[in-house]
């Protein structure tokens, strides 16, 4: 949970420094961090239940792996919390206007 903060205030700093919008950047994180463990917990019990039904492993063996598959999701929202960071290190391009050209000057001859 200290981690979950600490991403989104620094996002919010990182995207404060370069002129985004923190508040929606801090947001962005927290879901990269919350949706990378979640979307990975769910895909690897969706594994470990299908090996259970089909393959005949062992009923127990999220218990047994319970250790190292929170690690994976934790190293996994790491890595897209870094992804994030990468993208507010850069700065945005800023926009270049180019002047309209003059009116025209029509002569008049009277």
């Amino acid at each position: 949970m200290i981690l979950f903060i600490l991403a989104a205030y620094f996002a919010y700093k990182k995207a404060k420094s370069t002129g985004r919008s923190g508040i929606l950047w801090a947001f962005i994180t927290a879901g990269v961090y919350i949706g990378m463990q979640l979307l990975l917990g769910i895909g690897i019990g969706v594994f470990l239940a299908v090996g259970v039904e089909f393959f005949g492993w062992s009923e127990t063996v999220y218990e047994d792996f319970n250790l190292l598959i929170s690690a994976v999701c934790i190293v996994a929202s790491f890595g897209g919390v870094w992804l994030v960071f990468r993208y507010l290190d850069r700065l945005p391009a800023e926009e270049s206007f180019v002047t309209p050209p003059p009116p025209p000057t029509f002569e008049d001859n009277n």
